[in-house]
């Protein structure tokens, strides 16, 4: 069986472990918004049934993640900046949820899997590579999330991957400040070696408003500009 459902069907059913599976391409971003989701191929991947597979992808049509179109069937929905932002306000309360429920003693644990993710990250910026640098973060984010040992919270978390990974965030990584960008994961680490409990729900809801700051700003930007467009042709058809 494949590695995507690595799961015991005991814990998850197989239709939750074909979602899992096509969320996670979607968020390391080997589907991108406007792929085609083919069962066939989904099921040769998986070596599954189509039951399942037809399942989970009408499972994520109806959570907005995918949508049927005519004569092409499932594709993964293009985002807007406006519900990047909306799942990126909500990330930035359950990453710090689960800090404190996963309490200091399985941070602790964790931090040779998060040491470990942050070479990665700064290699792939180095390289210009914003979608390994994305599988890393990911992978980061995921470590402290499952440490909670609350499967519903890290359910809800993994389907805010398909919303964050977006067009928006992509070209803020490729402007961002790299230093910036691993400092802010060095200190989430360090907050926990610190056995500051506090620090670290602070450090983990700030690095994502940070982000959602910078979109908002962006967003602002974008409007502006389309008034400033609307006026000038306004004022073309008065003149013309």
């Amino acid at each position: 069986m494949n590695k995507g459902l690595s799961q015991p069907a005991s814990r998850m059913s197989l239709s939750e472990q074909v979602s899992k599976y096509i969320l996670t391409r979607i968020s390391l971003g080997e589907l991108l918004p406007g792929d085609r989701v083919v069962e066939a191929q989904i099921c040769e991947e998986l070596h599954v049934s189509s039951i399942p597979v037809r399942e989970a992808i009408r499972e994520l049509v109806a959570n907005h993640i995918l949508e049927y179109v005519i004569h092409r069937g499932a594709q993964v929905r293009e985002v807007s900046m406006q519900e990047t932002i909306d799942a990126l306000e909500v990330k930035s309360v359950l990453e710090p949820l689960a800090a404190k429920l996963a309490g200091l003693d399985r941070l602790l644990e964790i931090i040779p899997k998060l040491e470990k993710q942050v070479p990665q990250m700064q290699h792939a910026l180095d390289k210009l590579d914003h979608v390994s640098f994305q599988a890393a973060n990911q992978q980061f984010h995921r470590l402290i999330m499952e440490s909670a040992n609350n499967p519903i919270l890290l359910r809800l978390w993994e389907e805010l991957a398909f919303d964050i990974r977006t067009k928006p965030l992509m070209d803020y990584l490729k402007i961002s400040d790299p230093e910036q960008l691993i400092g802010e994961h060095k200190d989430v680490i360090d907050a926990i070696v610190e056995k500051d409990e506090k620090k670290v729900e602070s450090m983990l809801e700030a690095h994502t408003l940070n982000l959602v700051l910078h979109l908002k700003e962006r967003m602002a930007e974008n409007a502006d500009e389309a008034k400033k467009h609307i006026l000038v042709i306004r004022k073309r058809r008065k003149q013309a």
